[in-house]
């Protein structure tokens, strides 16, 4: 530690101190640290990481940096179910820990005869007792990974990534660390994010290098003058959603209800701008690191040729393989996105994700009194000095080797040789999201939304349920079935329309289900759901997941276990995060859902108006549920379906193709609303499920 500075009143850390200390406080954690701190100590060091090009180690401590807490949740529940089906558990924890200590450091012999010589000679044979105690507890790794230990590691963390199935495409968004989260409320540290980083953990180009995981930070809610920086405009519109849709109830006369379709309307435009500003002005042309593996690999060898060539015609020596890779993606994408966008992210690529030490190398800061040799990334550079620095490596201009690349992009964009590439299948992405960053709405951005994607809380729980359901996933999918369903319709006796809708859609189209319509569930039934289906509707307020509390086993919905139903909850907010008071950690009724062993839960992120979620709800499951319906759902008559009235008479049927890939479903369900809002709000959480 340095001296005392008196003149500032602050000490002085150098910076190997600095990673000292924050590198010990990641390392010797707690058995359950406090999930807040403890993601924004492993932020920092995954800055630290990044900034010493250390892409692997970065990755592992921004893995460690999401939903902290809810490991905290599963471990706790499992000790839980531990201790009620055994009761020497308790006593077996503490005794392991010693046993391991004594088997790591064996007694001497003066110590072994004195062990001796006191369990012999003492009346109540202590000695006997601890022998006949044997630990024979051996918790699986997948178990073992979601605790807070030595195992979490590097080496561990890439293993898991390379057993994961090799379709999926698993990317992260986190939001970086910043310390006024520790002094000022959620609603305003929230708005100062100024970037995010994206962490590509698995991707089609990296499995082409002996590349790990790559990191890229991204600017992010930089507003123009004059706008409001997207965070506020986000949440600013959700509030004005909750409120239009709370006082529909006291719409009373034809003024106020023409009011109400107005704000709807300007709602609707609000979410249209936000994700517009989401892919043009943060995203830009890194939104190609979102898309998913092509399922034709040829199309892919055919890229990596075409960026090779161009590397090779114009002489690029100095590109780094985490360059290639990025350009990889980026000229993949092209036909997705604007030239402007694709020319953007072409520099940035150039200029700031290179060696940096060749950059320090040739950086020349004489005329410009903005940058200095001491930065930690190159985005910390200006434009001028970075074109400099390329033309001193690369020994030609940057203009030149912006053009030679757009030359590549425009090729795959309007070339006739390349269209299969535009309607080319893709296998799915797993988006791991910063519970900061969990509200917006990422599926619904353009270069994705036809893509299947699904979120996930963090990778601990990707690999937790990827291990439960291991031996029924084929080719990244895991095969379910349809055959059992349950549901729960309007249990609270207030939604009259709701319930004859979709009340006479699963009488339809899912004759066979059972469950409850217009009453609440025992909570035993509600469990026995969750275990006995294989899809769990819910059609009710919120989550409905307090049903299953005063169960006998007093654990609620993580009671359930070896849950298996795709779950769908068609309630407002039903996986939105809910974050309390202070700095405590936010939660879902997916996160209860996942511990219980639910492969997939589907839901609302903000409030939703019935009658449109109940046109996407049911043409979901139309889509993805087999049914001996004699009409397709899209060709029956609708007009009196608020009354629980349907026409099957019809004489024209509309040509229907059923998916029964889970995630493509959602996405062709979200078009059976007009609102932009209501569509973008259903995501799915889980892993990706389709039906045999």
């Amino acid at each position: 530690m340095e001296d005392f500075d008196v003149f500032t009143n602050e000490i002085n850390y150098t910076k190997q101190f600095y990673n000292s200390i924050l590198n010990k406080y990641v390392t010797d954690v707690p058995y359950t640290p406090s999930g807040p701190n403890y993601q924004s100590g492993r932020k920092l060091v995954a800055e630290e990481c990044l900034a010493a090009s250390k892409e692997a180690e970065c990755a592992f401590h921004l893995s460690e940096a999401v939903s902290a807490t809810l490991r905290t949740m599963a471990v706790y529940r499992d000790e839980q179910i531990k201790a009620a089906g055994n009761k020497m558990h308790k006593i077996e924890s503490f005794i392991q820990p010693v046993k391991d200590l004594i088997d790591k450091n064996p007694m001497t012999k003066e110590e072994e005869k004195l062990f001796d010589f006191i369990t012999k000679n003492n009346g109540n044979n202590i000695g006997k007792g601890l022998p006949a105690i044997e630990v024979t507890d051996k918790v699986p790794f997948y178990k073992r990974y979601l605790k807070f230990s030595p195992e979490n590691n590097v080496d561990n963390f890439q293993s898991i990534l390379k057993e994961l199935p090799k379709e999926w495409t698993v990317i992260q968004l986190t939001a970086p660390y910043n310390p006024n989260e520790n002094l000022k409320p959620f609603d305003e540290y929230r708005i100062e994010i100024n970037s995010l980083n994206l962490t590509m953990m698995t991707n089609a180009y990296l499995e082409t290098t002996d590349v790990g995981p790559i990191t890229i930070n991204i600017p992010a809610n930089v507003n123009k003058e004059g706008e409001k920086p997207l965070f506020t405009e986000l949440f600013s519109l959700l509030d004005e959603n909750y409120k239009t849709i709370d006082n529909a109830q006291f719409l009373n006369n034809k003024r106020l209800v023409q009011n109400y379709w107005s704000r709807r309307e300007d709602i609707d435009l609000r979410m249209k701008s936000v994700i517009n500003v989401m892919d043009k002005e943060w995203l830009g042309g890194w939104g190609s690191l979102l898309t998913g593996k092509l399922v034709d690999s040829s199309l892919r060898d055919r890229v990596v040729q075409l960026v090779d060539a161009t590397i090779t015609d114009w002489g690029f020596i100095r590109l780094t393989k985490k360059q290639k890779i990025l350009l990889y993606n980026l000229i993949e994408s092209s036909p997705a996105l604007s030239s402007q966008q694709i020319k953007s992210c072409i520099r940035r690529i150039l200029t700031e994700h290179g060696n940096t030490e060749d950059i320090r190398q040739v950086l020349n800061t004489n005329d410009c009194q903005n940058c200095t040799k001491e930065f930690t990334f190159a985005n910390e550079l200006c434009l001028k000095c970075l074109s400099k620095c390329f033309e001193a490596v690369h020994h030609f201009t940057l203009v030149d080797g912006i053009k030679a690349f757009s030359q590549a992009a425009t090729l795959v964009k309007d070339g006739d040789e390349w269209a299969g590439l535009k309607k080319a299948k893709r296998h799915p992405v797993i988006l791991i999201v910063d519970e900061m960053l969990d509200t917006f709405p990422w599926e619904t951005l353009p270069i994705i939304n036809h893509d299947p994607v699904s979120r996930i809380e963090n990778i601990h729980f990707l690999y937790y349920l990827y291990k439960l359901h291991e031996k029924n996933i084929v080719d990244g999918y895991l095969e379910a079935k349809a055959d059992v369903g349950r549901y729960i319709i309007n249990p609270e006796k207030n939604l009259d329309r709701m319930e004859k809708r979709m009340g006479s859609f699963v009488q339809y189209w899912c004759g066979a289900w059972a469950g409850h319509i217009g009453e609440p569930p025992p909570p035993e039934d509600f469990l026995k759901y969750l275990t006995e289906a294989d899809v769990f509707l819910y059609c009710g307020h919120g989550d409905g997941c307090h049903f299953a509390n005063g169960s006998a086993n007093g654990a609620g919905v993580e009671g359930a276990a070896g849950a298996r139903a795709l779950v769908l909850l068609s309630g407002c907010g039903s996986v939105r995060l809910a974050r309390p008071p202070g700095r405590a950690p936010p939660a879902a009724a997916h996160h209860h859902l996942h511990i219980a062993g639910s492969p997939m839960v589907v839901g609302m992120l903000w409030e939703v108006t019935d009658l449109e979620v109940d046109k996407m709800v049911s043409t979901l499951m139309s889509l993805y549920v087999p049914s001996n319906a004699p009409v397709p759902w899209p060709s029956v008559g609708k007009a009196k379906w608020s009354q629980g009235v349907l026409d099957t008479e019809v004489e024209q049927k509309t040509q229907f193709v059923p998916e029964r890939n889970l995630l493509r479903a959602i996405s062709r369900a979200r078009g059976s609303t007009g609102f932009v809002m209501i569509a973008s709000a259903m995501v799915a959480r889980g892993l990706p499920v389709r039906v045999t």
